[in-house]
């Protein structure tokens, strides 16, 4: 929590900065999600004398619009609102019979990023990037199949989470940016509690339940639209 309070005011420092380049970018962005058990995104497994169950991330996505505010060549601030999928095969078996289906959560982002940019060419810069961002649930979700019922319960509406990126950018006078980066989004804490029921004839035979951490990688694409430099006020002079 100290680490985010830091970052927020180094946000809020920015802001106030006098800046030398006064560049206003508005883009979209379209992001492939992709889990990875390095990264803790992979799957779960759950195990008893009689009872295997499974969570598996599977490929998501996740768009939206995107601002970037430039203070200098190699210093920007970028936010903005993305809808996001998170998909997860669930599945259930006692070494008989099985059972699998699918989960998908939906949610929204807002983040907020500090990217520092390294010029390799005329057109085209390096960047790192680090922030924050707010992650929203608005629903639980329920799966009623024929061998398990399955229910995800969200912790909490509101979910900060730590926000890691690096990719490349080709710029263009006329045409704007165009962006290829990876991400990484980690929540502070579980964004779902995740319960299980084995059942047969419509007895619940045996219950499991795990967290489910929302962890993800993601390839981002992004492209921002032309925008010209602010100008800085003049004073009039009079002939």
């Amino acid at each position: 929590m100290k680490r985010a309070l830091l970052l927020i005011l180094q946000f809020i420092f920015l802001f106030k900065m006098n800046a030398q380049e006064r560049v206003i970018t508005v883009g979209v962005q379209v992001k492939p999600l992709f889990s990875s058990k390095f990264f803790g995104t992979g799957p779960i497994t759950l195990n008893d004398a009689s009872y295997e169950y499974f969570v598996k991330p599977k490929s998501g996505h996740a768009i939206g619009l995107v601002v970037r505010r430039g203070f200098t060549p190699s210093l920007s601030l970028e936010f903005g609102l993305n809808y996001t999928v998170r998909k997860f095969e669930l599945g259930a078996s006692n070494g008989i019979n099985s059972a699998t289906s699918d989960l998908r959560i939906v949610g929204y982002e807002i983040p907020i990023s500090q990217l520092i940019f390294i010029r390799l060419s005329d057109k085209i810069y390096m960047n790192a990037a680090a922030g924050l961002c707010l992650n929203m649930f608005p629903t639980d979700v329920f799966k009623d199949e024929e061998t398990f019922l399955a229910y995800a319960g969200k912790n909490n509406l509101l979910q900060p989470s730590l926000l890691a990126n690096i990719g490349f950018e080709y710029r263009t006078k006329e045409n704007g940016y165009f962006y290829i980066g990876v991400s990484l989004n980690r929540p502070f804490s579980n964004i779902y509690e995740y319960r299980v029921d084995y059942i047969n004839n419509k007895d619940v035979l045996n219950t499991a339940g795990t967290g489910l951490n929302g962890n993800y990688l993601s390839v981002d694409f992004k492209y921002f639209f032309h925008e010209d430099p602010e100008k800085k006020g003049k004073s009039k002079v009079r002939k």
